[in-house]
């Protein structure tokens, strides 16, 4: 038999030829790194581009699920896919038809035919099917040396994607340190997205973490400069150098004009006199105004 056999097994097949290796993922609240796209995609071979489309079929044919949840080793939440029943029930068949293919390998330099089932138990690590599928599809033929550095190409692959998000995020962030995204940045950061091949989930869940942050950290910064106000209008006015030191924090907390209006406003209807630990705080938004 020829490895062309191999060569025609499709796209949706491989998802779920290599999604049939894991099971119970309804039962767990963190899911397998394996399982998001970025890993499905290196394991099956198929390009991020068409994953989705891919997967959004299967998803509507009741043979995969989507579910966002925590990701070993991950920070943010993501899409994780695993089959349905019925999923499992197609993979059954699809796993027999490939197991029973007979296909040439290279073995310590002399070609051997063996059954797909028996590959790997004539390597030293752990293969699947699909990733013998994938190996056979890459158009290089099947080697036992070959298919025993899975693992570490994997490993790499997803390391090199890990930095690739981390280069990402730190655009992403610089984007939207000022609190909005102008036209250009937007821009910017997309073409940035497509070079990297991040996906349009990744950046959704990246810069939801990000704008969720800036708005954790601007509610502080708020809250501390509304104590400063308290303590700069405690005698009912705000002077020269007082004037001069809410400017500069101003600016270093990223508080608008209008928040500083507002602020006000409510300060002078609920004043009240400084206590020690408003003036240790008016100290040390002296310091970051003077670092800045």
């Amino acid at each position: 038999m020829s490895i062309e056999e191999l060569k025609e097994i499709t796209s949706k097949e491989r998802i779920i030829l290599y999604l049939s290796e894991y099971h119970n993922m309804d039962d767990r609240y963190e899911l397998p790194s394996d399982v998001i796209q970025q890993s499905i995609a290196f394991a099956t071979g198929v390009q991020r581009k068409h994953l989705s489309q891919y997967l959004d079929s299967l998803i509507e044919e009741d043979l995969i699920v989507e579910r966002k949840a925590h990701i070993q080793g991950m920070k943010q939440r993501m899409n994780g896919y695993y089959l349905t029943p019925g999923g499992y029930s197609r993979a059954t068949g699809l796993r027999c038809r490939v197991e029973n293919m007979v296909v040439p390998i290279v073995i310590n330099g002399s070609v051997k035919e063996m059954r797909v089932a028996d590959i790997d138990d004539a390597t030293s690590a752990h293969i699947t099917l699909c990733d013998i599928v994938r190996e056979a599809i890459r158009g290089n033929g099947l080697t036992i040396s070959a298919l025993e550095t899975i693992e570490q190409r994997k490993r790499m692959a997803l390391e090199a994607k890990e930095q690739d998000t981390e280069v990402y995020k730190r655009a992403l962030l610089t984007a939207w340190r000022d609190g909005r995204v102008t036209a250009t940045e937007r821009f910017l950061v997309e073409e940035l997205r497509k070079h990297l091949n991040i996906s349009e989930e990744q950046h959704r869940n990246l810069e939801a973490e990000i704008v969720k942050s800036l708005a954790q950290d601007h509610m502080e910064f708020r809250r501390i400069y509304r104590t400063v106000l308290e303590v700069a209008l405690a005698d009912k006015a705000i002077s020269g150098p007082e004037e001069s030191i809410l400017e500069g924090l101003r600016r270093v907390m990223r508080i608008s004009r209008k928040e500083h209006d507002e602020l006000v406003r409510e300060v002078e209807v609920s004043i009240c006199g400084p206590s020690g630990h408003e003036r240790d705080l008016q100290r040390e938004a002296m310091k970051l105004v003077r670092a800045h």
